[in-house]
């Protein structure tokens, strides 16, 4: 990703001699970073991938091994799985209980076999399989290892449950910054209480690889004001949760507060009121106490009033979704400007997972009858279906409408 911004900046620059910085506009997939951090608590640098035609070899099993029980587990499932006669065999002994393998790209494939193995038929099918190969003799696991494999599955419920929470397509950006306090106040925990030490120090290892990409999100001001424009939040959050680091929360403020002055602001400041025309001969005489209200309320609100220093000094209120609070008509009103801020950052996912899953789905639409179709119409395409199932347009009898349509546009 790096590499390509770095890209798109020289090339902006030569071409149409804009400027572009890369490095505030780097986002991170926070599903990734939640992946480096697992993966570096449970087998650090990974040994050797077991080749999908020849097995793996009897030195990639010893590397394994040497990771502990979940390196032991890794090989017996291999071992069994690699063959289908081994499986049927192992089947047989679990009441027909498959098992399951970890893979490369995803670190819940390894806290999902962890899991399994910990059910009571499978774990009594693990036992006595490994007791009666041959093969796996160094590999059997010892209620020393069967205690570790509970507290690793444990250790990374969390893990899973962050990663269900951000991984929807109604999530947002502003959920980044909390969850990975929660993460990395979870690792200060577990690594007090653990009674295992070498899971200390597999903890203390994702800790430190959360922590440089918690560091990271410094560079780009994006997630500061994700956090702040949460009206659950604000800055409120922070002050309490980095109290100890003063010096982290000024310059995450002098941050958003440059990102709204430079990019949102407005250069002038917002008329009180609309001049009214002068009324002609057949015109309606204005309403003399409607007039007064209108000038009580732009007293009261302060109009020209910094629309963000307004919304930072308004108290914290509960709200479940950020980014459809912002989209009410009441703040569209209050903070026409601010608003817009609001729905460009609180519009962009924490994770890629959304994404991924549209970029598969166009393959249903490009097929070998399709190959010519333009990237025009597959554009078209994909967002009428996007809007189609989140329910953005409503079926009619003859046609769509978008629903609350008094609403879809900010009425400034």
């Amino acid at each position: 990703m790096n590499t390509m911004i770095d890209k798109v900046s020289d090339d902006l620059e030569h071409e149409f001699d804009v400027f572009y910085d890369p490095l505030p506009h780097r986002l991170r997939c926070f599903g990734h970073i939640i992946n480096l951090a697992v993966m570096e608590f449970l087998i650090g640098k990974r040994p050797p991938t077991t080749d999908s035609y020849r097995g793996p070899s009897d030195e990639e099993v010893e590397q394994w091994r040497k990771r502990g029980a979940i390196g032991k587990l890794h090989n017996i499932v291999v071992y069994i799985t690699w063959n289908p006669q081994r499986l049927q065999a192992f089947t047989i002994l679990s009441d027909g209980l498959r098992l399951r393998r970890d893979n490369d790209t995803r670190w819940n494939s390894w806290y999902k076999m962890v899991e399994w193995a910990l059910r009571s038929k499978v774990r009594q099918a693990i036992t006595i399989f490994c007791a009666q190969e041959p093969a796996l003799q160094e590999d059997i696991l010892t209620p020393s290892d069967w205690t570790t494999l509970t507290e690793t599955c444990k250790f990374l419920e969390p893990f899973q449950d962050a990663t269900i929470a951000n991984e929807g397509n109604r999530n947002s950006i502003c959920d980044v910054l909390p969850t990975m306090d929660y993460l990395l106040r979870h690792i200060e925990t577990s690594r007090e209480i653990t009674e295992v030490p070498h899971l200390a120090t597999m903890m203390e290892t994702a800790w430190a690889k959360l922590a440089d990409y918690y560091e990271a999100t410094e560079d780009s001001p994006v997630y500061s004001a994700a956090t702040v424009l949460n009206s659950s939040l604000k800055w409120a959050y922070m002050e309490k949760t980095w109290e100890d680091k003063n010096e982290w929360i000024e310059k995450a403020k002098a941050r958003v507060e440059q990102l709204w002055s430079k990019t949102y602001k407005p250069t002038t400041p917002s008329p009180i009121l609309r001049q009214s025309v002068a009324p002609g001969p057949t015109a309606i005489r204005p309403n003399g106490y409607k007039i007064w209200m209108k000038e009580q309320k732009a007293t009261i609100l302060n109009m020209d009033d910094d629309e963000y220093e307004a919304y930072c000094r308004e108290p914290v209120m509960m709200i479940s979704d950020p980014l459809k609070w912002w989209l009410e008509r009441a703040q569209r009103r209050r903070f026409p400007n601010l608003f817009l801020m609001a729905i460009d950052i609180l519009s962009i996912p924490p994770m890629s997972a959304e994404t991924e899953r549209l970029f598969s789905k166009a393959r249903l639409t490009v097929t070998d009858q399709r190959g010519s179709m333009n990237i025009e119409t597959l554009n078209l395409l994909e967002c009428l279906r996007s809007w189609d199932r989140s329910a953005l347009i409503a079926q009619l009898e003859r046609g769509y409408v978008a629903p609350a349509a008094t609403d879809a546009m900010p009425d400034i």
